[in-house]
């Protein structure tokens, strides 16, 4: 225990005043005239008996009257911890008092029944009570006071050193600059308050202080400054960030600059030995935020930080709204994100809302046609409901003629977090695909080529086909192709193999179904069917996501277990509506094969839907330099293996698995903050240098390795629509991109005081919410818990309890 006014101790020996009142002034015995003297001497041995004991416990309430009136004023403090009594102790206490109170009147109401003499009733009654007393307090030192004591001592185990106030502080000053931030309430920001609150305290650190200022979306190095006046300037200089690291990170990296900063002013006392030498600072860290859960990541490292670093006080400016207001737009999906000319795509996304907003609500969709401003090209309204996301949809909508087209969907309306009103999308278009289906007769291919020509004549896809024998495959050039369908190739041979390796390297995608020779032919003979042998050799396996080794036909029919896989390929089969028809579609027949060791097994068969034992690989992935291989273990064109050849599922599975396999169709042009960009390069084209526009205006040049097939980009760290041009005129390459924010950023949740014991430990922080709190609790971290309030509570009771004791508990006996 420590106190803020030491001197002022002197005062305890006024607490002798009270002994000697009693001493001196104590009451001189009278004097009565009356006849029966044994009865009066038996009365006299009685009241000395009370009142020795009753003027003995009201000596000591007087003293301790005094005694607090002094301690209350010297303003004592003490370690950090918590000292106020927890729900087992205070009822623990309750039914101590309880059972004494219930023994008290029980035993005098007993012994009233009993006719006891007054004289004898008197005197039990005072020895009921001392008794009751002693008993009382024994119970509650030992189940009140004992495990109190042991907590408390837990709590204040290895405390922060005792300081003096005006000992100097190295502070770091950590800031939230996550889009929730920007939240504004009364036409100022979470981050504009913060900001404030911030550069009050700044002017209450003790002289000599330094200070450090980080942000969550800042990954700079962060260093300690002595100059205040700058450091109000860095945090004036703070903007919202879309992409911010999770506070967690943030705060162990700022715990191990403090700690590194210790060891460096430890390590300037060379003079001193090891185990004298102490730090010049007080380490504090500030967060200021708004205590959003998608801030924040779950995980138990930076608890045991705490647990070891106990010098470092932690102290959370808490500046969010405790019950926000915002309608967002999230999740922007596009039915594609690369089409060919002339058809049109549709544009999802969701709409959510929080708090008292207006249910009713509008989206707008904005198409941007080259260089000008987005253009409006329709409206949808939609009804929100709290606590429930709603879709909205534009079908279909119809794209200017130009490489790639820059959309938004906008909310009409105004909430304080406008940063979710707007969401952007890009659609890039494409050439037609060029898919060359490999088959040993047209038969066997028909089925595939038809439905082809059939998306294509709809206008839903665009792709030119052609076809040709495995044996052709060879002296093909396949510079212009983009997919390559081998089905049921009976006997390809190594060099087929090794230059479908080459194609599918350099980015093309390759397609390879096992079945039956043709549908017309499902019964020839052994010599007309697939020759495993041919699928095992060394040059097929390097092309081949696994290797056959048997056709097995089944009595009952088998289907693919699509549950959990979260494939790209599926996500967009169940875009479509397709992945539910294709599960249920029933396998009468197909191919083992076993995966090889860098395959993805996308699916696998089961017996039903309801089966938990999955059974042999049904459709596989491979990736080989930049494209892909899809293997699917079972027939496209015979209706006796499998029921996928239904008209509707059919089309649907040969548009989706051509697109993904080829590389302008499946290539993302929609990103979310924080993601690495991938863009397709020409395969036609040498690209050596391209321009990068950003949604600010600002451009800059980024070089192309000579070899790369794709553009990364890193540092796509700002919401909205950018462009990538070549830098040389003469080569045609135009490709467009859009980034938006993840949909967490849009959840206003807020961390609970669980959620924060769980992460920092408890009673391992402290909240504030307005400049005096923060410096309350920055002096009580520094100082320890200063004790005032709490005497003065004291105080007052044991000063009530003293009036109580002196009139009603030492009142006359009365008959």
């Amino acid at each position: 225990m420590s106190f803020l006014n030491p001197a002022l101790l002197v005062g305890l020996a006024l607490a002798l005043i009270p002994v000697a009142l009693h001493l001196f002034l104590r009451s001189k015995p009278k004097r009565l005239i009356f006849p029966a003297l044994r009865l009066i001497q038996q009365r006299r041995r009685q009241n000395v008996r009370r009142i020795k004991l009753r003027h003995f416990w009201l000596l000591l309430l007087r003293v301790g009257i005094i005694a607090l009136i002094v301690l209350a004023i010297c303003r004592p403090s003490l370690p950090a911890a918590n000292y106020s009594l927890n729900v087992r102790e205070w009822l623990t206490l309750i039914a101590i008092a309880a059972l004494a109170i219930g023994a008290y009147f029980g035993l005098m109401q007993w012994w009233k029944r009993q006719s006891v003499a007054r004289s004898v009733l008197l005197t039990r009654r005072s020895v009921l009570r001392g008794a009751l007393g002693v008993v009382a307090a024994l119970l509650a030192l030992a189940g009140v006071a004992w495990p109190y004591a042991s907590r408390v001592t837990a709590d204040i185990k290895n405390p922060a050193p005792r300081v003096a106030e005006n000992v100097p502080v190295a502070a770091v000053f950590l800031f939230d600059t996550s889009i929730s931030m920007s939240y504004k309430q009364a036409n100022k920001t979470r981050l504009r308050s913060a900001q404030d609150v911030a550069k009050a305290h700044v002017t209450h650190l003790p002289s000599g202080s330094k200070i450090a200022v980080a942000a969550s979306g800042d990954g700079t190095p962060v260093a300690f400054s002595t100059d205040l006046f700058a450091a109000q300037s860095r945090i004036d200089a703070l903007e919202i960030k879309a992409v911010s690291a999770p506070l967690n990170d943030r705060l162990n990296a700022l715990l191990q600059l403090q700690e590194d900063d210790r060891q460096r002013v430890s390590n300037e006392q060379s003079s001193v030995p090891a185990d004298q030498r102490q730090d010049r600072f007080v380490r504090e860290i500030y967060l200021f935020t708004d205590l959003t859960k998608s801030a924040w990541r779950d995980e138990g490292r930076l608890k045991d930080e705490l647990a070891r670093l106990r010098w470092a006080g932690i102290y959370l400016i808490d500046v969010g709204e405790q019950a926000p207001v915002n309608a967002a737009l999230t999740e922007v999906k596009l039915s594609r994100e690369a089409i060919p000319a002339h058809t049109a795509v549709r544009v999802d996304a969701v709409v959510s809302a929080v708090g008292s907003i207006n249910p009713e609500q509008s989206v707008e969709l904005y198409l941007k046609a080259g260089d000008g401003p987005p253009i409006r090209k329709g409206t949808e309204s939609v009804k929100l409901e709290l606590g429930r996301e709603t879709r909205v949809s534009f079908y279909p909508v119809e794209l200017p003629e130009q490489s790639f087209t820059h959309g938004e969907l906008r909310l009409s309306g105004a909430d304080p977090l406008s940063a979710d009103d707007i969401v952007h999308f890009t659609v890039q278009t494409i050439p037609s695909l060029k898919v060359l289906v490999v088959a040993e007769l047209p038969v066997i291919s028909n089925y595939w080529t038809l439905a082809l020509k059939n998306l294509t004549d709809a206008g839903v896809s665009a792709f030119q086909t052609e076809n040709a024998k495995p044996d052709e495959l060879v002296d093909r050039n396949l510079d212009d192709v983009d997919v390559v369908c081998l089905i049921n190739a009976s006997q390809p041979t190594d060099a087929m193999w090794k230059k479908l390796h080459t194609f599918v390297d350099r980015g093309g995608g390759v397609a390879v179904f096992l079945g039956a020779s043709s549908s017309a032919l499902a019964e020839l003979p052994n010599k007309e069917r697939i020759n495993p042998v041919r699928y095992q050799s060394e040059a097929a396996l390097a092309v081949l996501p696994g290797k056959p080794v048997a056709s097995s036909k089944h009595l009952l029919p088998h289907m693919l277990d699509l549950r959990k896989s979260q494939h790209t390929l599926l996500k967009r089969l169940d875009d479509l509506g397709a992945l539910t028809e294709l599960g249920l579609a029933e396998v009468r027949r197909y191919w083992k094969v076993e995966p090889g060791q860098d395959a993805v097994v996308i699916s696998r068969y089961i017996g039903n839907a309801e089966d938990d034992i999955v059974g042999p690989p049904a459709l596989l992935e491979r990736r080989i330099g930049q494209g892909r291989v899809l293997m699917l273990t079972t027939s496209v064109d015979a209706k006796s293996w499998n029921d996928f050849l239904a008209p509707e599922l059919y089309v649907v599975i040969v548009d989706q698995f051509t697109q993904y396999l080829a590389s302008q169709a499946s290539a993302i042009f929609n990103y979310q903050v924080g993601d690495e960009v991938s863009l397709p390069l020409s395969r036609k084209q040498k690209v050596s240098k391209v321009i990068l526009r950003m949604p600010d205006f600002k451009q800059r040049a980024v070089d192309v390795p000579a070899d790369a097939r794709f553009i990364s980009l890193r540092d796509a760290t700002s919401t909205g629509s950018y462009s990538v041009d070549s830098a040389d005129q003469t080569v045609d390459y135009h490709v467009g991109f859009s980034v938006n924010l993840p949909a967490s950023e849009s959840d206003l949740t807020r961390l609970e005081n669980s959620d924060l014991d769980k992460m920092l430990g408890e009673k391992r922080y402290s909240v504030a919410h307005d400049p005096e709190g923060l410096e309350r609790d920055a002096l009580t971290g520094r100082l320890g818990q200063e004790m005032y309030g709490m005497v003065v509570a004291f105080l007052v009771a044991v000063f009530a309890l003293e009036q109580f004791t002196a009139t009603w508990f030492y009142r006359t006996d009365e008959s």
